[in-house]
């Protein structure tokens, strides 16, 4: 048996949590084709087949925890059945020290084989640590993939399909050029419908529905017990952030008389950092090796809260999206935090941060920069105030803004010039 292990994702996490197999014990599946998607430092990973052949035994079941290195898959070593072939698994091929590859039992090599029109090297190989998508050299993998040109039959990312899972398409009956589905496609064939007065309904009837005890959400952590990907990846970030940024923050009221109650509060708070980061581009940055870089596109990492822990997906150039296309995406997203994990390309390049905790409790908070991007914005619960209005007091619903920037990067002129932005943006 040729044994594929667990590969570093990159992710900076010693093991991932498996999450959907893509393949079953007997199946045949060429290179590149994905193997399973797994979950690591919130994001979803869809983990490739190294080279092709027909697959023994699969080392983890659903939402077991592998460390890297460890066993994943097992093949079929060429020349040798099923039933020998897995009894010759070495006790110790869960070990992370050894190769991204084992094979057993081991075939005597003719002196002078080629390989790739070289002389075969020694069998004697080094683990030179394993990364998604590259190999180990071996004249066995070499030898047998070469003249293999079938690309991968998968053309949706995990997000996608989960998508399509909610909405019953079959990705298979769609149509491409040979690209990715995307979720516009998946929702076209569902004929589903995305309306920001659907979003505000649905996010009413979600307000107002009572949750669910934390015991029937997720396991409660016993003393002692390892965190989730979510927790660590968290913990990880936050301990950069400590360390890192010079955090400075600024609260004040928007009002927002003219417009609650009938339009998305979150739509509303997403074109407002739209706006505010075309007035005081500087918060819309990264701050690296000591030089501040403003970003363009507007990219928005969205915090979301979910029984597995804190996501932050990022809604893409926000200022070419219709605004149906926004919400749709923040109820997918939302959607994937509680379901199924989120894809890692929907984890990646946001340039501001945005946090509605209001929605939960909460009017003001000091919210945390994460670096490389300079600025967050949190927004509280919505409550009655008094104001001031041609003299006489009056009562308004108000939203509170609490802006944090890192000091480092951003003067507090440029951190007043857009929460005024903001206000501004919100009150009209």
């Amino acid at each position: 048996m040729k044994i594929f292990t667990l590969p570093d994702l990159g992710e900076g996490l010693p093991d991932a949590v498996v999450r959907e197999w893509h393949v079953h014990e007997g199946d045949e599946i060429a290179a590149h084709e994905s193997l399973v998607t797994v979950e690591t430092a919130k994001a979803l990973v869809e983990v490739p087949a190294p080279w092709g052949g027909r697959i023994e035994k699969l080392f983890a079941e659903p939402d077991q925890t592998v460390n890297v290195g460890e066993p994943l898959v097992g093949f079929v070593a060429e020349g040798s059945n099923q039933e020998t072939s897995q009894s010759a698994v070495p006790a110790e091929a869960s070990s992370p020290k050894e190769s991204v590859f084992q094979e057993e039992p081991e075939m005597e090599e003719p002196e002078k084989e080629k390989v790739c029109g070289a002389s075969a090297p020694s069998r004697s190989r080094a683990d030179s640590g394993t990364v998604v998508g590259k190999l180990e050299q071996s004249e066995d993998v070499l030898g047998a993939e070469q003249g293999l040109t079938e690309g991968p039959k998968r053309l949706a990312t995990p997000s996608v399909r989960a998508l399509a899972r909610r909405l019953g398409v079959n990705l298979e009956k769609l149509s491409t050029d040979g690209g990715l589905i995307t979720a516009a496609q998946v929702r076209s064939a569902a004929g589903a419908k995305f309306s920001a007065a659907e979003i505000a309904t649905d996010q009413a009837e979600q307000n107002t529905r009572k949750p669910l005890p934390e015991r029937d959400l997720v396991k409660a952590q016993e003393p002692g017990e390892i965190m989730s990907p979510a927790r660590r990846a968290m913990g990880l970030s936050m301990s950069r952030a400590r360390d890192q940024v010079a955090q400075i923050t600024l609260c004040d009221d928007a009002d927002i008389s003219s417009w609650w109650g009938s339009e998305p509060a979150l739509l509303r708070l997403i074109r407002a950092v739209q706006s505010a980061c075309a007035a005081e581009p500087t918060l819309n940055a990264y701050f690296q090796d000591d030089q501040l870089s403003p970003q363009q596109p507007v990219n928005i990492g969205l915090a979301v809260d979910s029984p597995r822990g804190l996501y932050v997906p990022v809604l893409k150039d926000v200022a070419t999206r219709s605004d149906d296309s926004l919400m749709a995406q923040v109820a997918d997203f939302k959607h994937q935090a509680r379901e199924t994990g989120i894809a890692q390309s929907d984890l990646q390049g946001a340039t501001i941060l945005l946090s509605n905790f209001g929605a939960i409790a909460g009017r003001y908070a000091t919210p945390v920069v994460l670096p490389p991007t300079v600025a967050i914005v949190g927004a509280g619960r919505v409550c009655q105030g008094v104001v001031v209005i041609d003299r006489w007091p009056a009562m308004r619903p108000l939203l509170p803004l609490s802006i944090s920037a890192d000091h480092r990067a951003v003067t507090g002129g440029e951190l007043a010039r857009f929460l005024q932005a903001m206000l501004a943006a919100l009150s009209t």
